[in-house]
């Protein structure tokens, strides 16, 4: 799938998993307004029953309100009875009208008495038995209303969860719903995941087949050169030709080497020959090998070992295969003459070995990858460092297998430092 294709298949996918989020939206919202006026109608009704009931305890037939109840709020209601009320007999008439249109909630009403002007009777109504009437949903001011007359008003605490109760099946639906699209969601993350090992792995293909194509050209040339008779009557030229069949083939036996340094490393690892190390006399045996690389570059190896505990258990071999890839990677992305520094110090129960380079420094997007198989910085449009990427995928997990962590400091510009943490032996 090429770059278009994919921002095509996204964007389409937004667009796709958006609008069904705006429609699951709008029907959850349709069927909740529905229970809201289903539950209108019903509770309506049961008020105005109890309204002449009332009427009617109180012997005042006469007395007859074209339209007593008014939906005030979502949840508060007033009727109107323009007659006293007895607050046990409200009570009693509200439980009874309620149960009978199956509105099975907790409620709360009030009394207004117009000779007093203000509510006279306030009382919590537990529907069910675990209810708890000091609860703080039970602390409604009941407002009063620019009604001169008798009436009481119904507020309804709960009534947002009794109707959302009511919509399980569809909780049920938005719950799978969104299941689905964090599947979705998931492959498109393995999409771009799997597109982007692709293109690694295409870059280590590409950029290993060009390092061995290179070696192997010249050894092929310089072959040909070779086996042709005149050529044992110029022995400089002879030499000079077996010299460059070596070169080549050192090269080419040092990237055969880089690749199987890493495969099957974690079968490598299972394998370390532990033993006692003294890190520091390790560091210095290293620098003596590799004073000529830095003499060639022009370059400085500056060692400043302060720890005071420097054996640890470790593979010798493959610590110091650590160390010099490190030492590797800050000679070949450094931009100028390379100077590398190495410390070390006790940091708590751990040995602390720390390689500093004036290299071009690792950009914060890419120290996120930096450690992962076949990732190379790139130093430009392309890549003009040798390597497969597979040194500090190398050093990260070797650092692992020796109990140790690794961790990367760095700004672009500013070079990099490489921190390497192993429990010593005291």
């Amino acid at each position: 799938m090429n770059a278009k294709t994919l921002r095509i298949f996204v964007a389409l996918s937004i667009l796709l998993l958006g609008g069904v989020i705006i429609v699951q939206y709008y029907w959850f919202n349709q069927a909740y307004n529905i229970q809201d006026r289903d539950f209108d109608q019903r509770t309506t009704a049961a008020l105005r029953v109890v309204c002449k009931r009332i009427l009617a305890f109180n012997k005042n037939p006469n007395n007859k309100i074209i339209d007593p109840v008014e939906r005030v709020t979502s949840n508060y209601y007033t009727v109107q009875v323009n007659d006293t009320i007895n607050h046990m007999i409200l009570e009693e008439f509200l439980k009874q009208e309620f149960a009978h249109n199956d509105i099975r909630i907790n409620f709360e009403f009030g009394i207004y008495d117009c000779l007093k002007d203000n509510i006279r009777y306030t009382s919590f109504v537990c529907h069910s038995e675990n209810c708890d009437r000091s609860d703080s949903t039970s602390s409604y001011h009941f407002p009063d209303l620019d009604i001169h007359n008798y009436y009481f008003g119904v507020h309804f605490p709960d009534k947002k969860l009794f109707l959302l109760s009511d919509l399980d099946n569809w909780f049920v639906s938005s719950a799978i719903l969104l299941v689905v699209m964090a599947f979705f969601v998931y492959a498109l993350m393995l999409i771009f995941k799997q597109k982007r090992l692709s293109e690694i792995q295409n870059d280590f293909i590409n950029n290993m087949t060009h390092e061995f194509k290179t070696p192997i050209s010249t050894i092929s040339i310089s072959s040909e050169v070779l086996m042709k008779p005149e050529i044992v009557n110029t022995p400089e030229r002879l030499l000079s030709y077996a010299a460059i069949i070596r070169k080549e083939a050192a090269r080419l036996k040092k990237n055969v080497d880089t690749v199987l340094q890493t495969a099957n490393i974690a079968q490598k690892i299972d394998k370390l020959n532990f033993e006692e190390v003294d890190i520091h006399e390790l560091i210095n045996e290293l620098s003596i090998n590799c004073e000529p690389l830095f003499k060639e570059k022009n370059g400085e190896l500056i060692i400043d070992l302060k720890a005071t505990h420097s054996i640890i258990k470790a593979d010798r071999l493959h610590f110091t295969n650590i160390i010099h890839n490190l030492i590797d990677n800050g000679i070949k992305y450094c931009e100028r003459p390379p100077v590398i520094i190495i410390t070390s110090e006790n940091i708590g129960n751990n040995l602390m070995v720390s390689v500093k380079d004036n290299g071009i420094g690792i950009s914060e997007r890419d120290q996120k990858q930096v450690f992962n198989k076949f990732f190379r910085v790139h130093t430009g449009d392309v890549h003009n460092v040798k390597g497969f990427g597979l040194g500090l995928y190398y050093v990260k997990e070797m650092v692992e297998g020796h109990k140790g962590t690794i961790l990367l400091k760095s700004k672009l510009g500013e070079g990099c430092e490489f921190r390497l943490l192993l429990p010593y032996i005291a």
